[in-house]
């Protein structure tokens, strides 16, 4: 610095050089204010204090600990001596292995005991082979002690080897260290304590002005604009560091002000605006899809909705029903006694309509005196949807049929009613409506004010359907069912189980499907049975197996149990008696439930799978992702796997919603734990597109077919692999 002022001349040197020398004096004060504040030096000084006398405290109790530890150490090997080598020898003597690794085990169970072995002697004297070992004896950090073994015997003493006890001496220096660390937090807490008292000694120079400080930020208001953070009269000069700190919060307190009252008159603008558009939004949105006069839905939402019913049915296998609503002789009524009788007439009509169904039921006014009533979601099997279809129709009949008073005058209206089931019926919309609306025109045409079905093989429907519930409880009472087993691959291409199928061959009608049979077995009951005789059957089946060798104690047997035999009482106590009668381990058996089990009562069904599961049963969700609650009930069940459904897979190659479908079910099953298994795998296509994801096992046609015990055994389980 010297240097540049000699070279520099005139004026300009000296005022070069004074703003240099006020630069360097600014920076030596705050260097100096930092350095002299007192927070810095209280904290340096507790800092100090509390390690010099925690570490000083903490050595002394820890070394002298750790010598009582090391003491006593020695002490337990000799009690161990005293109180274990004659009977060591002894069993050792009589060859007694079982009851010499007893008291290995004895021995084992003492603190810092890694490893305990029994070694014959060898020649010379020296150790020989282990004769038997309890514990790691491999691990690192391991001290040995050996003790003789002497079996005394006609009062001469047989050496017969060494009683080696491997000591771990990490674990006590974990101890000693763990209580090192205790001692520091506690020497720690107590001299910080000590500091503390340090604190009250400069509360009159510091705390009393920051506590009045944060009252005052506490309390400050934005929209007040006489808030203020002067807390006390400010200081002559630079004043400390309270001082600073005002001066820089009244700063921020003017420019937040002054921000506030900008960001309040931007808000309003915009909350406006905002409200505006939602309105007109909203406005608009509902004037396109819902009819101006009786405000349900139009033709528009409705075939929206019926689209999404549609779609959703054919991938649940729910069914549900279309009602084409006509009012009789309103055409009449409305020239007669004019549009505005008419109208009210209209409005009454949808209420009465809206308010006889559910909630997640639809009605739609197509114009005039036409309206629409969707039903989703009735049932499984179409005599039951049709009979939900039709208590439901002559509900909204007789609603129509109640007297209308509009105007002092009372009016009698009747209604004719077709109705379609869905999704049989027809695959689009405008199928649904036409078969809908051929109904209504067929009820109509039978002398109106009734309800007429699309279809007209219902009689013959409900007939053969008795007709094949007494065929099977016959079937049930002559033991001609029987079960098919589908093999379980993992990705390895090994064979890891399978899945029991009730299959049944009817005397005239030959093989019947199960799609067929089990829902008719839900709905008459015949289910429990059912699922009681198959269960029995396969854990015989499996015993069968194993004793023949050819189940592995890995692989298991799935057996699908329906939501009414789950909930009867003493399931529990059934299936344990079954698995005890049949000498079957739970680990064997996997119970394949759908989210059906749990309607009603989540929290029982929970309690009853937890019991099952604690004596070793395990649970996978059947036809995941084809409910609407899987989602919310998974991470209450405590299962073990997921089941992706087989429409899922099916389109697996050509649909992109059900590969995201199955991507996110797979992406569950890894974050949950879960084993993923895939139903429905046909295709070599499928069964790369699951393997390259991870999926765990896989099932279907291209792995193998069911088939019946005999074949299957000698198809797959004899093979261990899929051929």
């Amino acid at each position: 610095m010297l240097a540049d002022i000699r070279r520099a001349d005139g004026e300009g040197e000296g005022m070069a050089g004074g703003a240099q020398g006020v630069r360097g004096a600014g920076r030596l004060d705050r260097l100096r204010g930092i350095a002299s504040g007192l927070g810095a030096r209280l904290i340096a000084l507790m800092l100090v204090a509390s390690t010099a006398i925690t570490f000083g405290v903490a050595l002394t109790e820890v070394l002298a600990d750790y010598r009582a530890d090391v003491k006593e150490l020695d002490a337990d090997l000799e009690r161990i001596g005293r109180a274990n080598l004659d009977p060591i020898a002894l069993s050792l003597w009589n060859y007694d292995d079982a009851q010499l690794k007893l008291q290995l085990d004895g021995i084992l169970q003492r603190p810092y005991v890694a490893a305990v072995e029994v070694r014959e002697r060898g020649e010379g004297g020296a150790d020989g082979a282990v004769r038997a070992r309890v514990g790691e004896a491999d691990r690192p950090g391991l001290r040995a002690e050996r003790m003789p073994l002497v079996y005394r015997r006609d009062g001469e003493d047989a050496p017969l080897g060494t009683l080696r006890i491997l000591l771990d001496q990490a674990a006590m220096q974990k101890v000693a260290r763990d209580r090192a660390v205790n001692i520091l937090l506690t020497q720690g807490s107590i001299t910080l304590l000590i500091g503390l008292a340090l604190l009250l000694i400069v509360r009159q120079i510091i705390t009393r002005h920051l506590s009045a400080l944060a009252k005052a930020a506490t309390a400050f208001d934005l929209r007040d604009p006489s808030a203020s953070f002067r807390v006390r009269r400010r200081r002559h000069g630079r004043g400390d560091e309270i001082d600073r700190v005002i001066d820089a919060l009244e700063v921020m307190r003017t420019s937040l002000h002054r921000a506030y009252r900008d960001l309040e008159d931007a808000n309003a603008e915009l909350q406006a605006d905002i409200a505006a558009r939602l309105r007109a939004e909203a406005t608009a949105d509902h004037l396109a899809n819902h009819d101006a006069l009786t405000n349900l839905p139009n033709r528009r939402l409705l075939y929206q909705r019926l689209a999404h019913e549609l779609a959703v049915a054919e991938r649940s296998g729910t069914m549900g029903a279309m009602m084409f609503i006509d009012l009789d002789h309103f055409k009449t009524l409305n020239d007669a006694r004019g549009h505005s009788i008419g109208d009210a007439v209209l409005i009454e009509m949808a209420r009465r309509l809206k308010s006889s169904l559910r909630e997640i039921d639809l009605v739609a006014r197509l114009g005039g005196d036409e309206f629409v009533a969707l039903l989703p979601m009735l049932g499984e099997l179409r005599e039951r949807v049709v009979q939900n279809a039709r208590i439901a129709a002559e509900k909204l009949r007789a609603a129509v049929a109640e007297p209308i008073v509009v105007r002092g005058e009372v009016f009698r209206l009747s209604a004719s009613i077709g109705v379609t089931v869905f999704p049989e019926s027809g695959g689009t919309p405008e199928d649904l409506i036409k078969h809908a609306d051929t109904a209504m025109y067929q009820a109509k045409s039978e002398g109106r004010n009734i309800v007429h079905f699309f279809q007209h093989d219902l009689l013959k429907a409900m007939e053969e359907r008795h007709a094949l519930e007494s065929d099977l409880r016959q079937a049930l009472e002559d033991g001609a069912l029987d079960v098919a087993y589908q093999p379980l691959i993992d990705i390895r291409g090994t064979l890891c189980g399978a899945e029991a199928l009730v299959r049944w061959t009817h005397p005239q009608r030959g093989p019947v499907s199960p799609a067929q049979f089990i829902p008719l077995c839900e709905e008459s009951g015949l289910i429990v049975q059912i699922g009681d005789w198959v269960l029995r059957a396969v854990l015989r089946q499996v015993r069968t197996w194993r004793t023949d060798g050819l189940l592995g104690p890995d692989q298991y047997v799935s057996v699908n149990i329906s939501p009414r035999q789950f909930r009867q009482q003493g399931f529990e106590d059934q299936l344990m008696a079954a698995l005890h009668e049949a000498e079957v381990p739970p680990s064997a058996l996997v119970l394949e439930i759908t989210e059906g089990v749990v309607l009603g009562d989540i929290d029982s069904a929970i309690e009853r799978m937890q019991t099952l599961r604690g004596r070793g049963v395990r649970f996978f969700i059947d036809d995941f992702g084809t409910g609407y609650s899987s989602m919310a009930y998974l991470k209450r069940l405590p299962a073990d796997g997921l089941k992706i459904d087989k429409t899922f897979v099916r389109d697996l190659g050509s649909d992109a919603d059900d590969a995201a479908i199955v991507d996110a079910i797979l992406a569950m099953g890894r974050h949950f734990g879960l084993t993923v298994v895939a139903e429905g795998v046909e295709t070599a296509a499928q069964a790369e597109y699951l393997a390259a994801r991870q999926c765990a096992v896989l099932q279907g046609y291209h792995l193998g077919r069911p088939a019946v015990a005999a074949r299957f055994a000698e198809s797959f389980l004899r093979r261990r692999t899929l051929v």
